[in-house]
């Protein structure tokens, strides 16, 4: 959002974002100069920056390299980032023009954004051995269309309506040519839609963030309690926003329902509706009323309790809410394996990369596969069915722990992609031989903690890590400077590998670890 010489002016961020009231407030009330707001924005702003934009970026700035070597001249950006340097190129009649800026459209807001690529209505995109390219299919009616790059496998909702607003803004501006905008994903699909549905999906979206905008303005807000919570509402869009740390803040500020680990909005509005807007009055509610669903407030009142706690004293504290639950946790084995998965969201292929398989058996011993391709995922996954086919002949009452679904997914992935061990692994799963321990803590414990993470729970049982890697996307982190590193300084590529594997050891062994206090609680 930016206040310019006419009037506001909104992005596709914006737009993308408006489902979260907050990030609305927040940026309408920054450009009106509210009291106040700008010293705590920049107290608490952090550049949005994640794997998931820089290898957007990434893939964006390959298919602009690929439209180059392919298309030559044809392709070109503006001299500036201005709407009359693009317009320029189409007067021009340049087939693709990269990184255009286009401004205006139909909605009583200006919209400004910078479709990644603008196509002459005579070409279509298409993928051949060279990458991207455009092929010419007939005569040029005058117009372009627009086209995003998302590294996404599917056209998302967000991005249709995304390119719908650039669509609006070419029809607005007489400079639409009549044929399919879309999307070029990352698995390299073109996905191609008509100007009228991806501009209608969109007016509905841009209909509610105007009237909000419009809301917001005519409340004239001049100080910071005039603006209410500042407070996400839809943490969807975090990784885009430039204010994490601010929501945060403010959730601790005003001991916010949504520190309470596991709530969700509908049962912060139902509690709302009885009075209850923080955490301490949660922990106070001595029993819910007969609206609500009894068992579900009262544990959440029994989470809040704890929390708030631990919030007043520091002290951590667990309380077992169904021990016959707990109880069915199976009998310790000297062939249960204890396992972790590290996978690369990022991998150049469709379905990511499981690039590290890792283990430990009862006396704690760490077993690991690595791999850096799909042949060396395929070998990992080959191996480590192997090692627990072989393990479960030796200890046929073994079980493979793991924490939360991610192994067991990647699992039945792997099997239905190699076409090998379904049936084996379809035995393991309907044996009962994968044990995940997270939905066993979700169900039968209450912690004072606002994340059931296993991190979180090492907290309880004591576990100390080696690893300098302290969050699983701090791993991608690390595997994505290995494999930026690995062609330059194999040296420095392995002492980041080492490190990697250091945190699946410790992965696995805080399951192992795990378990071994959930046993002692039953």
């Amino acid at each position: 959002m930016r206040k310019t010489t006419t009037g506001l002016s909104f992005d596709s961020r914006d737009l993308m974002r408006a489902q979260c009231s907050h990030c609305t407030r927040v940026s309408v009330a920054r450009e009106l100069k509210v009291a106040g707001l700008q010293e705590l924005i920049d107290e608490f702003y952090i550049k949005p920056d994640s794997l998931a934009i820089r290898y957007g970026m990434k893939y964006e700035a390959a298919l602009e390299n690929e439209l180059v070597q392919n298309l030559g001249d044809l392709v070109q950006a503006p001299q500036s980032q201005t709407l009359e340097a693009t317009y320029e190129l189409m007067r021009q009649g340049i087939p693709v023009i990269y990184q255009g800026v286009l401004k205006g459209g139909s909605g009583q807001l200006e919209f400004s954004g910078r479709p990644d690529f603008l196509l002459r209505g005579d070409y279509r995109f298409e993928m051949n051995e060279q990458g991207l390219t455009a092929i010419q299919v007939g005569a040029w009616q005058g117009g372009y269309t627009a086209w995003d790059a998302k590294l996404s496998a599917s056209p998302k909702p967000d991005y249709q309506i995304q390119v719908g607003l650039y669509a609006d803004v070419l029809r607005t501006l007489n400079l639409e040519a009549p044929c399919e905008h879309g999307l070029i994903l990352g698995n390299r699909e073109i996905a191609a839609f008509s100007a009228d549905a991806l501009i209608a999906q969109m007016l509905v979206k841009r209909s509610a963030y105007e009237l909000s905008v419009a809301a917001i303005v005519a409340q004239d807000p001049k100080t910071l309690s005039d603006l209410g919570e500042l407070v996400c509402e839809a943490s969807t869009y975090c990784e885009m926003c430039e204010y994490p740390a601010l929501c945060r803040h403010m959730r601790l500020q005003t001991n916010h329902l949504q520190l309470v680990a596991g709530i969700t909005k509908a049962q912060i509005d139902a509690l709302r509706h009885l009075g209850i807007t923080t955490v301490r009055q949660l922990a106070e509610l001595d029993e819910p009323t007969e609206k609500h669903s009894v068992e579900v407030i009262r544990k959440l009142a029994l989470q809040a309790r704890l929390q708030q706690i631990f919030f007043d004293t520091g002290v951590r504290s667990q309380v077992v809410a169904d021990p016959e639950l707990l109880s069915g946790l199976p009998e310790a084995n000297p062939g249960d394996l204890f396992f972790d998965l590290e996978g690369f969201t990022f991998f150049g292929e469709p379905g990511g990369l499981e690039y590290l398989w890792g283990w430990v058996d009862a006396k704690g011993e760490y077993s690991h596969h690595w791999a850096d391709d799909r042949a060396g995922e395929e070998r990992a996954f080959e191996n480590f069915m192997e090692a627990v086919l072989v393990n479960r002949k030796r200890y046929p009452q073994s079980r493979i722990y793991h924490y939360a679904h991610y192994e067991k997914t990647a699992l039945k992935k792997l099997a239905a992609r190699t076409g090998k061990y379904e049936y084996e692994l379809m035995q393991l799963i309907e044996n009962g031989v994968f044990v995940d321990l997270y939905k066993l803590v979700d169900k039968a414990l209450v912690i004072s903690e606002e994340r059931y993470s296993i991190k979180n729970l090492e907290n309880f049982y004591e576990f100390d890590r080696s690893s300098d890697v302290k969050e699983a996307m701090g791993s991608m982190e690390f595997y994505d400077q290995y494999l930026t590193t690995l062609a330059e300084d194999a040296d420095a590529a392995e002492k980041l590998k080492r490190q990697v594997i250091a945190y699946n050891r410790d992965d696995c062994a805080s399951t192992l670890a795990l378990y071994k206090w959930l046993l002692d609680l039953t």
